[in-house]
């Protein structure tokens, strides 16, 4: 494993890693039994795992990674319980242990799994609070804040979203702002609030134009870039209907996203698939979310099934062009797979 420096994460080797994951003991197991005093070199190997299952992430569906990430949070929490060790260690293990709810909620709540993602949710943001650490508390809320967005509970998305980053907005860094303000954005924009999704989008910017690469960012925010960013812009004008402005920022980062990255570019082509519907453009759609649905046969993604399920939804009444009925039947034989 990563703590006790093995591979880096990638594609190549996410399903075998996860599987080591779930049937090796973590090493706060062994520290636990032991009854041992632990210091900073533990806690370094807990936050490196932390880091690796965060990687691990970006290729493996919720369905597969929830349970791994849910065993390793409770050995953490097992450790912080039962083992004995100084104040600071002690912050360390509360800060790992929020970022491991926020990594469990994220992961159940890709698979599906709506009530036990938000139980994590929540549970984080008070490991975060007892470490003082608002940044991660406010990603934590903000995480919630997305899931609510998406299971149709906009006015409390908004809410802790616009809660979120304000609350965290003065420790954090210009990169995490940026995340927080995005996360703001998509509230709106599920609410159907376009002036307001706008204001965060351009906060998202400025935030991000802000970053440096000295700053000292949460490693929870290494994935935001440039690329994330007009991704979630042309989301949220895909939801607000306003397809010259989504179109061309999600099929200019689709064409050069990396396609290891399954889950993702599955997601973001059934919203370039709703913006083509949007525009009149049915056939230009239809393949788009063909793309998608072949994409999201290969990752155990509850999300992933879900939105093409929706695009589907928006293709049926097009029954009459060829093309969509083709879409329909691949659809079908994927479900009977």
């Amino acid at each position: 494993m990563l703590a006790e420096g093995a591979c880096r994460v990638d594609a190549s080797n996410a399903e075998r890693v996860a599987h080591e994951w779930l049937v090796i003991d973590p090493p706060q197991v062994f520290e636990t039994r032991a009854g041992r005093r632990i210091g900073a070199g533990l806690v370094g190997k807990v936050e490196a795992r932390v880091r690796e299952l965060r990687r691990l992430d970006d290729f493996v569906g919720g369905g597969d990674l929830a349970a791994v990430v849910a065993r390793e949070l409770s050995a953490t929490v097992g450790l912080l319980a039962e083992a004995a060790y100084k104040e600071a260690v002690g912050r360390r293990l509360l800060v790992a242990v929020g970022e491991l709810a926020q990594l469990a909620g994220w992961a159940y709540s890709d698979a599906g799994e709506h009530e036990t993602a938000a139980r994590y949710y929540l549970a984080g943001v008070r490991a975060a609070h007892a470490a003082g650490d608002f940044p991660l508390a406010g990603n934590l809320l903000s995480c919630l804040s997305y899931q609510h967005a998406n299971t149709g509970k906009v006015r409390e998305a908004v809410l802790m979203a616009r809660s979120a980053s304000r609350g965290a907005e003065r420790a954090a860094t210009a990169r995490t702002r940026a995340l927080l303000a995005d996360r703001v954005a998509w509230a709106h924009a599920k609410a159907g609030e376009s002036r307001e999704a706008g204001r965060a989008l351009g906060a998202a910017d400025d935030a991000f134009d802000c970053a440096r690469p000295g700053d000292e960012d949460p490693d929870w925010v290494y994935w935001v870039s440039r690329d994330e960013l007009d991704v979630m812009a042309g989301r949220c004008f895909t939801e607000l209907h306003r397809p010259l402005r989504a179109e061309p920022l999600l099929r200019a980062v689709l064409a050069r996203y990396d396609a290891a990255y399954v889950r993702e570019t599955a997601l973001y082509r059934t919203w370039l698939a709703d913006t083509y519907l949007d525009a009149g453009e049915i056939e230009q759609a239809v393949r788009v979310a063909g793309e998608a649905l072949e994409l999201a046969a290969r990752v155990n993604s509850a999300r992933g099934r879900e939105r093409v399920a929706a695009v589907r939804e928006r293709l049926r009444p097009y029954l009459d062009v060829a093309a969509v009925r083709d879409f329909e039947e691949r659809y079908r034989a994927a479900l009977a797979r």
